[in-house]
């Protein structure tokens, strides 16, 4: 091949035995295009069984997520103890990454039903593996499982988003995501109540994953057809376009981020930070990353075929501005849903989870409220650059605010997080809904997968460092406070070996010779001193923050792409498409 530029997309031929799209990837017919909608398309069984589908899918990748991770002490008290029991969460978070611009950029080439039924089938025999597990080994493999296929669930926002006139994507992705809003808002909640009044206990978790999954498969088989590789491909077959995808990029992709993310969860946690485990780890990853961005920029496209990621999307107006700013305020949520829990268990002790679950229940809700509000102010304020702006502000302005927080002053954490949170739910929205809308359409599964794979890469960069940072402000606050209220209140130097242990749980009344009054006071040293700590947390919550704020300064405005144009269209009896059948006539304007 020779050494240029991948050129762009191009209008070739309106003529059903040409391609009317082609380039070095693709040959795309006019069929596959959604420009000849039949009457009723979107109120057509195949249709909204496809949105049924996608409904399913995304419950069943919150699920997955949300409810096995907060019940991790129920399930290792059930099944373990285990020193692997924190590699539960990690084996999900590790699959989801990688799958992310897999996924999105092979979808892309090879047409995405076969991605989609499978990925839930993965998910399905994931909920399966983990109902069974009588082991906490078992349970990492079935949540591996699940991250891959939810790699594939979560990216509905592809799949959906070219069935759809690009005005109605905000909308169409912001109500998918609220059909999960039962997990995304009260997963902590519903799951403390499932541990506590089924016998089943957290098994349930996988149950719901089963039926959820489940019926996304049969949906999907049933009503989801989107273009096959013969539409997308006049000029290759499958064997020829197989022998042209990117072994090497795979291979540096998939095993970079893979050690990269490891080494970050390691951190701390399983070995210290200056271990030789974590640095090779890290730095490894990285440079395997490093090397595959250069690979796919300059050597396959030249040597062999199409690259695993389009470095061209990367010079398109607005698209890197818009991963970079998202990058920088997801990564926000991500180390939320992982800190959240533990600010609320050290300012706002309570012996009850079911309280303290629905505390936690703030950054789920405020998120979600924030996608829905985002979904009709990208669809109708088209100046999105101000509305990234805007909402990057503030949430800079309420990570501020959070270093204010002292201990007990529940209210207020609850209403600052949901404000917080409710910024990022408008930053994810418009990200996930506008970032492709410049690119080439036969580009957005790879522009969505790119943005992902570094948004989740970012996750894990923030909840490593603000981890690090709370647990040596917890040992350099906390720690000595508390033996220093200890010492005073008399306790002998077991008793304060005993306290120190409790540190994390706040158990201080299971201390052997520790009274209630002395607990008592021992807590609220605990609290006021934790929330000490918190703020060093928040000061650099709001560097990234303020990381993302300055970029979304760089963004464009998408209201110029926000048009009627479909980019695809489903085929088969149930929405009234039959391959091969010519049709005349405009595309119904009907709204979604």
């Amino acid at each position: 091949m020779e050494d240029k530029e991948l050129p762009p997309t191009q209008v070739v031929s309106r003529e059903s035995n040409e391609p009317i799209i082609q380039n070095d990837t693709f040959a795309i017919k006019a069929e596959a295009l959604g420009n000849d909608l039949p009457p009723n398309y979107y109120r057509s069984i195949g249709f909204i069984g496809t949105i049924f589908a996608f409904c399913m899918s995304n419950i069943s990748q919150f699920i997955s997520f949300i409810l096995p991770a907060n019940m991790l002490t129920f399930i290792g008290q059930d099944i373990g103890p285990s020193p692997n029991l924190t590699w539960v969460s990690l084996a999900y978070s590790l699959g989801l990454s990688v799958g992310f611009l897999l996924v999105g950029r092979l979808s892309d080439i090879f047409g995405r039903r076969w991605f989609f039924i499978g990925g839930n089938a993965l998910s399905l025999i994931g909920g399966i593996v983990g109902a069974a597990a009588k082991d906490v080994e078992t349970l990492i493999a079935a949540d591996l499982l699940m991250g891959l296929g939810g790699s594939v669930q979560i990216s509905f926002t592809v799949a959906v988003s070219e069935l759809v006139p690009n005005k109605y994507r905000p909308s169409t992705i912001v109500a998918i995501f609220f059909s999960s809003f039962q997990i995304a808002c009260f997963g902590p909640v519903i799951s403390q109540s499932i541990v506590s009044t089924t016998s089943q206990t957290w098994r349930w978790a996988y149950y719901l994953n089963i039926i959820c999954a489940g019926l996304a498969v049969v949906a999907f088989f049933f009503f989801y057809h989107p273009p096959t590789f013969s539409l997308l491909h006049m000029n290759r077959s499958f064997k020829q376009q197989l022998r042209r995808q990117d072994l090497v990029g795979f291979i540096l992709f998939t095993g970079g981020l893979l050690l990269f993310i490891m080494g970050l969860s390691w951190g701390g946690l399983m070995y210290p930070w200056g271990s030789s485990h974590v640095i090779a780890t890290i730095v490894v990853g990285f440079v395997a990353l490093v090397l595959f961005v250069l690979y796919d920029a300059y050597v396959h496209p030249r040597i062999h075929g199409d690259p695993l990621l389009p470095t061209h999307l990367f010079r398109k107006p607005g698209y890197l501005a818009m991963v970079a700013a998202a990058t920088g305020g997801s990564s926000v949520y991500y180390s939320m849903n992982v800190l959240a829990p533990q600010q609320v268990a050290y300012l706002f002790p309570s012996p009850s989870v079911i309280h303290a679950g629905w505390l936690t229940c703030s950054v789920g809700s405020g998120c979600l409220l924030g996608q829905i509000v985002a979904g009709w102010l990208s669809q109708y304020v088209h100046r999105s650059r101000w509305i990234m702006i805007g909402s990057c502000s503030m949430l800079v302005a309420f990570a501020a605010a959070m270093t204010t927080v002292e201990a007990g002053e529940s209210s207020k954490w609850v209403g600052l997080m949901i404000m917080a949170m409710f910024s990022v739910g408008i930053i994810e929205t418009c990200s996930l809904s506008l970032a492709p809308l410049s690119l080439p359409s036969e580009d957005i599964g790879a522009a969505l997968g790119a943005l992902g794979s570094i948004r989740s890469a970012g996750g894990s960069v923030s909840t490593a460092v603000l981890s690090t940072i709370l647990n040596n402000k917890v040992n350099a606050i906390v720690a000595p406070a508390v033996m220093q209220e200890a010492q005073a209140q008399g306790l002998s130097v077991a008793q304060i070996k005993g306290v120190v242990e409790q540190l994390a749980t706040g158990m201080f009344i299971s201390v052997p010779g520790v009274d209630m009054e002395t607990a008592t006071q021992l807590s609220l040293v605990r609290s006021a001193s934790a929330a000490d700590a918190w703020r060093y947390v928040w000061y650099a919550v709001i560097a990234f923050a303020g990381l993302a704020l300055i970029l979304s300064f760089t963004t464009i405005d998408y209201g110029q792409y926000l048009t009627d144009e479909v980019t695809r269209k489903m085929h088969g009896r149930t929405v009234g498409v039959v391959e091969g059948e010519k049709r005349s006539g405009e595309r119904s304007e009907e709204s979604v």
